[in-house]
């Protein structure tokens, strides 16, 4: 199967990029999920691309979530962690522009002064840095700090509803309906299906050492089944009214044939 994914980059033609590009790095799933992240968390204004602007949209819009005053300490923590991030965003994308095609340089080429500034990221370098960054890792602690910070402003800003300490279903449902724009009985049967998930039917209190596995999973787990497609609650949940689905690994059964 192969799924295209349109990319909007400044100055450049539209490009097409399938999955064929990350296969064995990303599933197709990782894809969706990690393109969603780029498009309607991050990439405000919808152009394509992540830039500063599309931080004063993210901002704000966490803001009126969180129902923050814009003089509100926990507030402007957030604003200085999204200015963190993006700068080491973008310092990780030039970092990979710079490697390309490095064996096919002349010495000319190398020497010269480099002329490149990174002022944005696109979807395409997006998801080629995540496969990288997913490469190897096996939970939260194995990514950046900088990338560490987004799990713990996203769960702040949903805590902030109730200003407790753990999420609760309302707070959850609360993320759904003014961030993720879910409505109606979709918002109750997946604000009601997410947190039985998250919390292990209620057995488990989501602080934050438990969001951050879950943060994990939303980052590296490849199929719809886990806990963590519900960090952000709208993506595949057939699995809600549908059994459990066995993945079959056709190269094995292959090797069984022969």
């Amino acid at each position: 199967m192969s799924v295209a994914l349109r990319q909007h980059a400044k100055g450049q033609k539209d490009a097409e990029l399938t999955i064929k590009e990350l296969e064995g790095l990303l599933s197709p799933f990782q894809v969706e999920k990690l393109s969603m992240f780029f498009t309607q968390f991050f990439d405000h204004d919808g152009n394509g691309v992540i830039d500063a602007k599309d931080f004063d949209g993210l901002n704000e819009r966490l803001r009126k979530v969180a129902n923050w005053e814009t003089d509100d300490p926990d507030y402007l923590s957030l604003v200085d962690n999204n200015r963190v991030f993006f700068e080491c965003l973008l310092e990780q994308v030039l970092a990979e522009r710079d490697r390309e095609g490095l064996e096919e340089r002349t010495w000319e080429e190398a020497l010269a002064p480099s002329k490149v500034i990174a002022t944005s990221v696109s979807l395409s370098s997006w998801l080629h840095l995540w496969a990288k960054l997913c490469k190897g890792a096996a939970g939260l602690d194995d990514f950046p700090i900088w990338v560490q910070l987004v799990p713990r402003m996203i769960f702040n800003v949903i805590c902030r509803c109730q200003d407790a300490e753990v999420i609760t279903r309302t707070s959850l449902r609360n993320f759904y309906e003014h961030f993720s724009g879910l409505e109606g009985e979709t918002l109750e049967e997946v604000a009601t299906e997410g947190y039985r998930s998250m919390s292990a039917n209620g057995d488990y209190e989501l602080d934050y050492s438990s969001y951050k596995l879950l943060f994990s999973n939303f980052l590296l787990g490849r199929t719809i089944y886990g806990p963590g497609k519900y960090v952000f609650g709208c993506f595949d949940n057939s699995d809600m009214n549908q059994p459990y689905k066995i993945i079959y690994d056709e190269e094995f059964e292959g090797h069984q044939e022969e």
